[in-house]
């Protein structure tokens, strides 16, 4: 038996890959390089995430303290309404959105909306390694 198998670490991994940043159960990657939000998003299924769905207030306080740069996150305006990219539904109550764009950032204090053809940083997420 080895060490690593006595001690109950069979495969030790660290929960995200190097680079990201682990919040809760979830891997964060920020670019720093500014790309429209299209690039973003490809970037981000390439390294089988998806640019940044925000599922609490405590997620996006958590985003707040990170966007020096105001990165893409994963929510976007088709029709009247947004969506998020994986699907999940957007409660305009919960996180007001400012400008009438398509694609959405995050600035130190709220979300706002511009033209998906900017070019900014973006942020990633992922679920963490278990």
């Amino acid at each position: 038996m080895s060490i690593l198998a006595s001690k109950g670490c069979i495969k030790c991994e660290a929960p995200c890959p190097e680079d990201w940043l682990l919040y809760g159960r979830k891997c964060y990657f920020f670019s720093d390089e500014p790309r429209d939000w299209n690039t973003g998003r490809q970037y981000c299924h390439t390294h089988e995430a998806a640019l940044a769905v925000i599922q609490s207030q405590k997620e996006l306080e958590f985003m707040f303290k990170f966007t020096r740069r105001e990165p893409w996150i994963g929510l976007r305006r088709v029709g009247d309404e947004f969506h998020w990219v994986n699907g999940d539904p957007f409660d305009p109550d919960t996180f007001p959105i400012s400008g009438l764009g398509e694609c959405v950032f995050v600035e130190p204090t709220r979300l706002v909306s511009t033209e998906c053809l900017m070019t900014r940083p973006w942020v990633c997420s992922k679920m963490a390694y278990t």
